[in-house]
């Protein structure tokens, strides 16, 4: 009886949820839409899901779609770059358009159509697949118009770099990561953060899940690359004739005679060196590359997550000993979560975790390889060459601890205990560990109870990276060889240092890092009668950089006010300010208030231009306003970071030597030195800006451009006014607010988009013209055509040159050149001032070392699955100065290829290098326009060609989606300074890259 009741019960819940299913079946509808974006566009690639994510599909190439869900349910509408769109199954129109996602700005977002002020943004998940890079500056390159460089907007350079809110760094993220990028130039875009944000800032959103389905992308990389250019030195016979005629030059006789030249030409290499650090025998033809990453997201409404692992490695070019075990290692992991906890309160939790190694030879191989002459030594010596009757000899070699693939002991000598290849060999490594960690929590409430549109919001973050040199660290001893005069065997062999292999690791150069910040804020957002758009915000923020070396952290604490209104969307008002605080000033001036506003108008919906053909979109907008800030303060030996910018306000003083009295007898106590004296009214330096911006499309969306013209002015620099003090008062001078600089130009970014057929056409540019100026300087030259003022900032001072002297007489007729004697084959200056003697007073304007004008070109075009992009960045105006030891060549520096067309009598007509000399020439070394190069050039920067697989290929499969690609970067410069651009002296070459890839997505 009691089975017959259970399975009595069974049936009858079984039949009710058959019923069930009956009647859910009778009441399903099938959906068959097409998806456009706020242009008319189709959306490919669109998740359409529906029945509480149960069940999904995405649009194709034309947008289209087509899904059957209950008649009662919700369906969700998700594209990368629009807003969710939640929809009713059973009142769905034919056609649904998307409108643009929202932009990530500082303390919030805000919709597309109401941007307006100078700010860019980037979303690389729209172009990352054709254009693939690991780094956010590469993502970056040629795509951002008023960006010179990773963090230099319109010259201004030190931008904040911002991920998630916080103060950061680019290398705390990879590209791969990021969700969106807001370049935030003019003074209204970044006034609510304060002083710190004054040089402008780089705002990346990191990527966040999204709700109702599930995704799984992995990407692999990788590549070599090769050097763009290496350095080429003289082998030694060359050297030595050279050599041997700079010494004839200032009369001395030969250092090396003709056998020896000769021998060091065809001789035995290990008896007669000639060591080329750069060939084939020590370096490789290229270095790796790998990375790789896996994406995971997915969710529902209630709960989001986005999770990332990326691994990188790469290589060196070294291919002796240790340098084969030289290399850089990543592994970063991120964890983003967002949660909606009720209707009213949600919160967001992003956790990244970084952990890096770089791998180094121990000594400096780069440095060594620019600076050793070729012949000064063997780097091996091999021990088979030891004479069989060289008892003590064969004893040193039985007891070296270090012989070299059995066959070679280490070479150098008395005042050359180190050798770079000895140091590949036997020296150990230094192996750089560094560990990042970064959380950031995000608390967001919903006030609409207490007031409709106010909501109440906080940011937290806790970052946190150390690092510490860990090393192997061993000594050895070298060898000097004296050879037999009548063979090439070695008759005695002069130690110099010990063997000495500790076996200990060592750990030192330990660094710790910790970035604190919070920020709270008050939100407004209301539209009233459907046509009046008003917003608000009231924060407050604080943060605080520690490092384990610097005693002072560098704090930023501010308050905030926002207040904007729009009508209809098409005219905007906006008013933001900050009350700033600062630690490096004086009590009673440690705060200041940065007004900015902007008004916008969007022209394209005015009734004159509603229905034009031609205009599809245009707005103006003007912002202007005055910042405070304190990163300019610092002392003027500081480093750039301004670390050294505290207690500029306060007399400070240090321990100087022993003094000396006027008898000539020293005493012992140590004297109090003045550094410089106190400034009680030292005040914020002020960026006071009025720019102007236009954005609009034209000719049904194929053409679009974004502009923007501004005049930025930097006033109150801090600087000691020496002019205003006689010189025994200069370590009495205190800091005051007086130097000025103006930067004025425009940016320009234009797109073309058309489509033919099968084939997609894209053209996009993006130009910066940036133009500096000293508008107020403390300067007291005898001269006035050497003051900086009026000049450009970074204007480059120096001799102009006259050609080479050619004879005695043109040196008896020439004004007389004070800074060496001189003779035929030296520079000659021109006499700026007219007094006869060449001196500092003619030093004037001959250059300058930033190029005004950058621009970037991408073009890109795709047919069926066939996916081109090529990118070319370029720059105009600007100047270099050979003045390296690579170019600048007297005593018994290293020769380089530059000097062969050296002054002599019998090239004295076609010479482009001065007369070579033993002696150090200080008239032909120092800054003068002969030494000046154009860095005008255009680079060929990135191709990439993509080819993604059919669907017809993958089928049913588990692989959605799967693209495979090729590409070079960094592959051209077209310059007539090309070759002097491309060269690395004394450090890593500049390379070019080609790399293989596969992306697939599950």
């Amino acid at each position: 009886m009691k089975y017959i009741k259970i399975w009595t019960v069974f049936c009858a819940i079984f039949t009710c949820f058959l019923c069930s299913v009956k009647a859910q079946d009778a009441n399903r509808v099938n959906i068959n839409a097409v998806i456009n974006d706020d242009k008319g566009k189709p959306v490919a690639g669109a998740l359409v899901s529906g029945n509480n994510g149960k069940t999904t599909t995405y649009t194709d190439q034309a947008g289209r779609f087509s899904i059957t869900v209950p008649a009662n349910s919700d369906v969700l509408v998700n594209a990368k770059g629009f807003k969710i769109q939640t929809l009713r199954a059973g009142a769905i129109a034919a056609t649904i358009n998307l409108a643009s996602d929202s932009i990530y700005l500082p303390f919030g977002k805000t919709d597309k159509q109401d941007l307006h002020g100078a700010i860019s943004v980037l979303n690389p998940e729209t172009y990352i697949d054709r254009d693939y890079n690991l780094t956010v500056e590469g993502g970056m390159n040629g795509r951002v118009a008023g960006l010179l460089g990773s963090n230099n907007i319109w010259g201004m350079e030190n931008a904040l770099v911002m991920i998630d809110g916080v103060r950061r760094e680019f290398s705390d993220i990879t590209f791969n990561e990021v969700e969106q990028i807001s370049v935030l130039k003019g003074v209204n875009a970044v006034a609510l953060y304060g002083s710190q944000a004054a040089k402008g800032i780089i705002f990346i959103t990191s990527k966040k899940g999204e709700a109702n389905t599930r995704k799984i992308s992995i990407r692999v990389n990788s590549g070599i690359a090769t050097p763009r250019a290496l350095p080429n030195y003289l082998n030694s016979a060359d050297y030595m004739t050279l050599y041997n005629e700079g010494r004839r030059n200032d009369g001395l006789a030969d250092l090396y005679d003709a056998t020896t030249i000769q021998n060091h030409r065809t001789g035995n290499p290990f008896r007669f060196p000639s060591v080329d650090y750069y060939s084939s025998q020590y370096l490789k033809k290229f270095q790796n590359a790998t990375d790789a990453n896996a994406e995971f997201s997915g969710g529902t409404n209630n709960a989001r997550f986005y999770s990332n692992v990326g691994w990188s490695n790469s290589s060196t070019l070294l291919n002796v000993g240790e340098g084969k075990n030289e290399g850089d290692n990543r592994l970063n992991v991120r964890g983003n979560v967002d949660l909606k906890l009720n209707d009213k309160i949600s919160s967001s939790i992003y956790v990244s975790a970084i952990f890096s190694d770089s791998r180094r030879a121990r000594g400096n191989y780069w440095g060594n390889a620019a600076t050793l002459l070729p012949n000064r030594f063997t780097p091996l010596i091999p021990i088979d060459l030891i004479s069989p009757n060289d008892k003590p000899s064969r004893g040193l070699v039985d007891a070296s601890r270090n012989l070299i693939d059995g066959k070679y002991l280490l070479g150098g000598a008395q005042q050359f205990l180190a050798n770079p290849i000895a140091d590949l060999y036997v020296a150990g490594y230094d192996k750089n560990i560094r560990r990042t960690f970064q959380v950031t929590n995000e608390i967001n409430a919903d006030l609409n109870s207490l007031l409709p549109g106010l909501s109440f919001h906080t940011l937290f973050n806790l970052d946190y990276a150390n690092s510490y040199l860990q090393s192997i660290n061993n000594t050895y001893a070298v060898y000097s060889p004296t050879w037999s005069a009548t063979s090439d065997s070695l008759i005695r062999l002069q130690k110099f240092g010990e063997d000495a292999r500790p076996g200990t690791q060592n750990i030192n150069n330990t660094t710790q890092r910790q970035n604190l910040g919070f920020s709270s804020w008050l939100g407004y957002d209301r539209t009233v009668g459907s046509a009046h758009n008003i917003s608000a915000k009231l924060l407050g923020f604080t943060s605080s950089i520690t490092r384990d070396s610097i005693y002072q952290p560098t704090t930023n604490s501010h308050l905030g006010l926002q207040a904007g209104y729009n009508y209809k969307h098409k005219y905007w008002a906006d008013f933001s300010a900050a009350y700033v605080n600062s630690t490096k000033l004086p009590g009673g001036n440690r705060t200041g208030l940065s007004p900015t506003v902007s008004v916008g108008w969007l022209l394209s919906q005015e009734s004159f231009l509603a229905n034009s053909r031609t205009v599809n979109h245009l707005k103006l907008s003007v912002s202007a306003g005055i910042l405070n800030t304190d990163l300019d303060i610092r002392r003027n030996d500081a480093d750039i970071n301004g670390n050294n910018g505290y207690y500029l306000y306060e007399n400070v003083y240090t321990r100087g030597t022993n003094f000396v009295w006027n008898d000539g007898i020293q005493a012992q106590s140590q004297t109090t030195a003045s550094n410089y004296g106190a400034s009680p009214q030292l005040s914020f330096p002020r960026r006071k800006e009025l720019n102007a911006g236009l954005e609009g499309s034209f000719f049904n969306n194929f053409l679009t451009v974004q502009t923007t013209v501004f005049r930025t002015q930097m006033d109150g620099l801090p600087t000691q006014r020496f002019s205003q003090y006689p010189n025994y008062f200069s370590s009495f001078i205190p800091y005051t607010n007086y130097n000025s600089n103006q930067r004025t130009g425009f940016d320009l970014m234009l797109n073309f988009e058309k489509k033919v057929g099968s084939v997609q056409f894209n053209l996009g540019a993006v130009a910066t013209y940036a133009k500096s100026k000293v508008t107020k300087r403390d300067e007291l030259f005898p001269d006035e055509y050497q003051n900086r003022s009026g000049k450009p900032v970074d204007a480059m001072f120096g001799l102009v040159s006259n050609g080479f002297f050619m004879d005695q007489n043109d040196i008896s007729s020439s004004p007389r050149q004070m800074f060496s004697e001189v003779k035929p084959g030296d520079i000659k200056y021109v006499d700026q001032n007219g007094d006869k003697v060449i001196d500092g007073r003619d030093e004037v304007m001959i250059g300058r070392f930033v190029a005004p004008f950058s621009y970037g070109i991408n073009f890109n075009v795709g047919f069926k699955n066939f996916n081109l992009f090529v990118l070319g960045t370029g720059n105009n105006g600007g100047s270099g100065l050979t003045n390296n030891n690579y170019y600048w060549v007297s005593g018994d520096i290293k020769y380089s290829d530059v000097v062969l067309n050296r002054w002599t009598e019998s090239t004295k007509a076609t010479a482009t290098y001065p007369r070579l000399s033993s002696q150090q020439n200080n008239n032909n070394f120092r800054s003068s326009d002969f030494w000046i190069y154009k860095t005008d050039r255009f680079n060929l920067s990135k191709v990439q060609l993509t080819y993604n697989l059919p669907g017809s290929v993958l089928g049913k499969s588990f692989v959605k989606d799967l693209l495979v690609y090729v590409s070079g970067a960094n592959l051209y410069t077209m310059s007539e300074n090309r070759k002097i651009m491309e060269l690395s002296i004394a450090g890593t070459p500049q390379f070019r890259n080609y790399n293989v890839g596969i992306r697939a997505k599950f």
